[in-house]
């Protein structure tokens, strides 16, 4: 049970992409907002903005907050995190929540040991497409579920370019976390083991695998398929969802406003309109943990909190050592 907050005191580590739309989702809602950066010219550019408290010390900010985002790179989630809980301020961790098994238990145990609320920021649960899917198995539109596919295609070329330190970023966690999650959330099945392969890397330059091949076995016996592409020049790059099940199938992509349903046995398919997916979800995951925190609401679904989170990070692990083995590798 969470303690009502009279009031959001949000504090954003790190102000690169993802660190952007969180200072600018909370300055939206007229809410007064802390920033730490280790970058002098983003520290510059925000002094003197409306409601932007500038933080050049770690420590002050942290003790400012009862609101922690967390928008570094991947790889330096942890030690943000881990300062944040043991202080005993509620974190809203951008995905992947960790790039390590060994990190992801370690904050999940802090979480626990400090009474925490720790949230992770899996956005496609809240893209309307995939919304509309999982509502739409949950009521048994499609009976009993035998399949899903789901796909992660990303031309990172841009991406790696903007700073060196994102050629050591593994994809697997920076977009994998996409997919993996979004499988076992939209189904609602856990995932007892994997199988996985990696192609031919084309960037010699990017330290991380580019592309995998996995299929992802959950405890009801469907078989996941998911296909990660780090080299994509696919135009729209995103992630395609497809079900399967006994009385049709339903198409979903996260960047295009409508899901597709086909009857069994029909080649045509029932359009769904759904609202513009176009617009980035960090406002509504940002306006959810708010209104969490401040009582507004009694539950942060659908977003993950530490124990789901953690769940994708095993089967993340159980992938790399899939591709190492060569072997079914289990959860």
């Amino acid at each position: 049970m969470v303690n009502k907050l009279k009031n959001i005191k949000p504090f954003i580590i790190g102000i690169g992409l993802a660190g952007k739309r969180h200072l600018e989702a909370q300055l939206n809602l007229g809410i007064q907002s802390g920033v730490y950066t280790t970058n002098p010219q983003t520290a510059k550019s925000l002094k003197g903005k409306k409601n932007v408290i500038v933080f050049n010390n770690l420590e002050e900010g942290m003790d400012w907050t009862n609101l922690v985002h967390v928008c570094t790179p991947d790889n330096k989630h942890t030690e943000f995190v881990a300062m944040a809980l043991k202080k005993g301020k509620a974190v809203l961790c951008e995905k992947a929540f960790t790039t390590s098994l060994s990190d992801a238990l370690y904050l999940q145990d802090l979480a626990h040991k400090y009474k925490s609320t720790l949230v992770i920021g899996q956005s496609y649960r809240l893209t309307p497409a995939f919304l509309e899917t999982q509502k739409r198995i949950l009521e048994g539109a499609l009976g009993v579920i035998t399949g899903i596919e789901t796909t992660y295609l990303h031309d990172m070329t841009e991406y790696r370019l903007e700073t060196k330190s994102r050629n050591i970023q593994d994809f697997l966690y920076v977009g994998g976390s996409h997919a993996v999650d979004l499988a076992g959330w939209v189904i609602n099945d856990q995932v007892v083991s994997v199988q996985a392969a990696v192609g031919k890397k084309i960037k010699s330059e990017y330290t991380s695998q580019e592309r995998y091949q996995i299929i992802l076995k959950f405890a009801s016996g469907i078989l996941g398929h998911i296909k990660l592409d780090a080299s994509s020049a696919r135009l729209i790059n995103g992630t395609d969802l497809i079900i399967d099940g006994e009385k049709g199938q339903l198409v979903s992509h996260n960047r295009i406003d409508k899901l597709m349903y086909y009857k069994r046995g029909s080649k045509k398919y029932e359009a769904i309109q759904l609202p513009n997916s176009q617009t980035m979800t960090t406002p509504i995951e940002i306006k959810i943990i708010n209104d969490y925190l401040t009582g507004k609401i009694s539950s942060l679904w659908p977003l993950p909190q530490a124990d789901e989170a953690v769940n994708t990070i095993k089967i993340l692990d159980a992938i790399q050592r899939a591709v190492s083995s060569g072997r079914d590798e289990h959860i």
